[in-house]
């Protein structure tokens, strides 16, 4: 049988152009609505009723015309040392986040989880990166009409790690904490697809807000965190600012495991005692 090497070819040349558009409408679908990739939100209807073991305070912070967010205050049951400002990783709302409030009152800490646009009962959603960090900045300015501003801990964990230490890198909190943290988002995204950084329309670039931060910085990180890999965020933010930069390896834990060990329950205590 005679094989036709001109027809084989030409179909051949019709699979690639079909791959390379598919790839191409992919590339555009991810400019257009990549909000939806990097934000996963649990959305709660307005009228939901949170329901914890502890006291809390619910509060709704505005940050621009007709938007405000949705945020719960936990305080400690002895006289308060402060209060944490927590910046929430990528998925669910704070109806499970504040599930991890006691692990901060009960060392004397007062702790506040602030939902982002689209998340539980915070309004609206995120089109661009400038708004992240003007959400960001009106939340600190809320808590210090609460809180001395000598008085409050700034943490991050995984997506709001880039918040936090710009927050930090503005404003003059007495710690900066961060779990998970990456070097900068759109290298990370890049990591985990074969996107190219260029169409990433947000770069929350941590490593450059840490150069402007002048508290201490606590760094925690699971030594089995195979999402925000250590050795190519908070190891090379740790190398960047060794003067800066405390880093605690979480041994054993993965991305979201790390405030179920007790290594870091026993780390977070003295930390806080010392603050």
């Amino acid at each position: 049988m005679k094989i036709n090497f001109k027809k084989i070819g030409r179909r051949l040349l019709r699979v690639i152009a079909v791959i390379a558009v598919l790839i191409f409408c992919g590339y555009i679908f991810l400019y257009v609505k990549q909000e939806r990739f990097f934000f996963n939100p649990k959305t709660l209807d307005k009228n939901y009723q949170y329901s914890f073991d502890q006291p809390f305070e619910e509060i709704n912070i505005d940050v621009d015309k007709d938007i405000s967010l949705n945020a719960l205050l936990f305080k400690t049951d002895s006289i308060s040392k402060g209060v944490i400002l927590y910046f929430h990783g990528n998925a669910g709302a704070i109806h499970e986040w504040g599930e991890r409030a006691p692990l901060y009152t009960e060392n004397n800490y007062d702790i506040l989880f602030v939902d982002y646009r689209g998340y539980g009962k915070s309004d609206s959603f995120y089109s661009k990166e400038s708004q992240l960090y003007n959400d960001a900045q009106k939340i600190y300015d809320y808590v210090k009409t609460r809180y001395n501003e000598k008085d409050i801990i700034v943490l991050g964990f995984s997506l709001g790690t880039g918040f936090a230490s710009y927050t930090a890198a503005k404003n003059n909190p007495k710690l900066l904490i961060l779990e998970a943290p990456y070097y900068a988002w759109n290298e990370f995204i890049a990591s985990m697809a074969p996107v190219p950084e260029s169409l990433i329309n947000y770069e929350i670039p941590s490593y450059k807000f840490l150069k402007e931060v002048k508290c201490p910085i606590q760094v925690y990180h699971g030594s089995r965190d195979f999402l925000i890999k250590p050795e190519e965020n908070s190891k090379r933010l740790e190398a960047l600012y060794p003067n800066k930069i405390k880093h605690t390896m979480i041994k054993g834990a993965g991305h979201n495991g790390i405030y179920l060990t007790k290594q870091y329950y026993d780390e977070l205590k003295e930390l806080l005692n010392r603050y």
